[in-house]
């Protein structure tokens, strides 16, 4: 019983820290798996009258040639007419390189390349899933659909299927109101509905993610120069290598929460230890003063005392650390994170046993050490 505030204490700890660090992993491979990586680049248009145009992405490219591409971002929202009615749209225009925007890549046809974006063909990407909302049926490489937008109506022909969508769009999206995600060629997008096909407020960036934040900034010096806005805060930049950060930042704050609780947990467990530390002594005054009466030092009684402290925490800690990783698998497997348990959370768990064993045994230690032989034999 003395080393169940222990046991249940270190459970917790190791629990916890597996459950956040399956949690870390859940939500940034779900955001991984949502979202591809890239970085926007954006101009004020309250601070500067300059735009991003299409000489700007062929400055970038060259300087960059290993990016995934450039893109302007066009975003416009109407409806979309198929087979099996109209629906609410949101039509994305860009460049090839918009396949890059999510990372469910092409899983039937193809992406528009870069001559059907030169050329501004009437071509278009959707979802699996929406491509059975609209249509019926998953084979709807070929068809046309009829997107609507300002008034204004064009026929577009369907080119590639991107894969579902993974659970955590699902999530995202449940509760709102169905709206298709549309993707076309920026030229084509401008010209059927009067957008700007030269002058553009954003850019998208793609790449991997080691070098993202590294490109980021190198394409916004190249477009700070070109538009001469050095000192300016006219261009801002963000890339999700950056939002990757903000959200472990934020991942770590809770998890240093969670364990922080469980620690609350092991002080009290500590605190136990040192009661029946403090009953063990009263019941051993003989025992402390026939050993300091045949010449038992201080320090040897006081470290008596301590290592049983240590050891009562320690096996403690050891039960515990079994029963927590019993508890993390249970719990990760039922939640579905994965089961994460670092070497350095067991270890660090057996010895912070130890320690609170330590400092809660001082007390009783001191107390059984600086007994006076006589009085203790008098007992």
């Amino acid at each position: 019983m003395t080393m169940l505030g222990i046991v249940i204490g270190i459970a917790a700890v190791i629990a916890v820290v597996s459950l956040g660090n399956g949690m870390s992993s859940y939500v940034k491979n779900s955001l991984n798996d949502l979202a591809g990586n890239y970085g926007m680049l954006n101009i004020n248009t309250a601070k500067t009258s300059e735009r991003f145009t299409r000489d700007d992405m062929l400055a970038i490219e060259e300087a960059l040639p290993d990016a995934k591409g450039v893109s302007p971002n066009l975003y416009a929202y109407g409806k979309v007419k198929g087979r099996k009615g109209t629906f609410s749209a949101s039509v994305n225009g860009g460049t090839e390189a918009l396949r890059y925007s999510l990372s469910n890549d092409i899983v039937k046809g193809q992406y528009f390349t870069r001559s059907q974006v030169d050329s501004g063909q009437r071509v278009c990407v959707m979802l699996l899933d929406d491509a059975k909302t609209i249509f019926g049926t998953e084979d709807a490489v070929g068809f046309e659909i009829e997107l609507t937008i300002w008034g204004k109506t064009a026929n577009y022909t369907i080119v590639g299927l991107r894969d579902h969508m993974n659970d955590m769009y699902q999530f995202i999206m449940e509760g709102q109101d169905y709206s298709a995600q549309i993707e076309v060629p920026y030229t084509a997008l401008a010209a059927d509905f009067d957008l700007e096909s030269d002058n553009f407020t954003q850019l998208i960036l793609f790449d991997s993610q080691d070098t993202l934040s590294k490109s980021v900034d190198t394409a916004k010096d190249i477009l700070i120069n070109a538009h001469g806005l050095r000192g300016s805060s006219a261009l801002t930049a963000q890339s999700m290598a950056d939002f990757s950060d903000q959200l472990n930042q934020i991942l770590g704050y809770a998890r240093s929460f969670l364990l922080l609780v469980s620690v609350i947990s092991l002080i009290v467990g500590g605190i136990g230890v040192m009661n029946i530390m403090l009953v063990s002594v009263t019941e051993r005054t003989r025992e402390i003063g026939i050993r300091k009466s045949i010449g038992a030092s201080t320090g040897a009684i006081m470290t008596q005392f301590l290592a049983e402290a240590a050891i009562l925490t320690l096996l403690g800690g050891i039960v515990g650390i079994i029963l927590g990783i019993v508890m993390a698998t249970v719990i990760c497997s039922a939640i579905g994170f994965d089961v994460i348990i670092t070497p350095t959370s067991v270890i660090g768990a057996a010895i912070f046993s130890v320690l609170i064993g330590l400092f809660f045994g001082i007390y009783p230690a001191r107390k059984a050490a600086k007994m006076k032989p006589i009085d203790a034999l008098r007992l």
